[in-house]
């Protein structure tokens, strides 16, 4: 299996104008069912969410790629054996989403795993 990128979030100091901002812009569908977190659809291209910006614990400074993974916990064994490191192990979403990982590559770059919930 090739793993994908499948979902991005993207950090906004002001949710509401942030989601605005990409709607009419770039004509991004915007999704606000799942509270507190706005999500977009992108033609052509993987879609993601909106967090907050910030150093909290469900906030980022920057953008974060998630690539998909069939097995998060194998990947982060590979990735840990290949000089990167865990930073959030496995962690399911509410709701029955499928679970997400957090790691840092060998440079220190943040990124994440995702797993849907099919393949759990």
């Amino acid at each position: 299996m090739t793993n994908p990128i499948c979902h991005v979030d993207i950090p906004l100091a002001d949710t509401e104008t942030g989601t605005e901002f990409y709607r009419k812009v770039f004509g991004w569908e915007i999704d606000t069912s799942f509270p507190g977190y706005p999500m977009f659809k992108a033609e052509g291209g993987p879609g993601g969410g909106f967090v907050a910006k910030g150093d909290g614990p469900m906030q980022m400074q920057s953008v974060r790629i998630f690539m998909l993974t069939n097995d998060i916990n194998a990947t982060l064994e590979q990735i840990e054996a290949n000089g990167g490191q865990t930073v959030m192990p496995r962690t399911e979403i509410e709701g029955g989403h499928g679970a997400f990982a957090v790691f840092n590559d060998p440079s220190g770059t943040t990124l994440a795993l995702y797993q849907a919930p099919a393949q759990q």
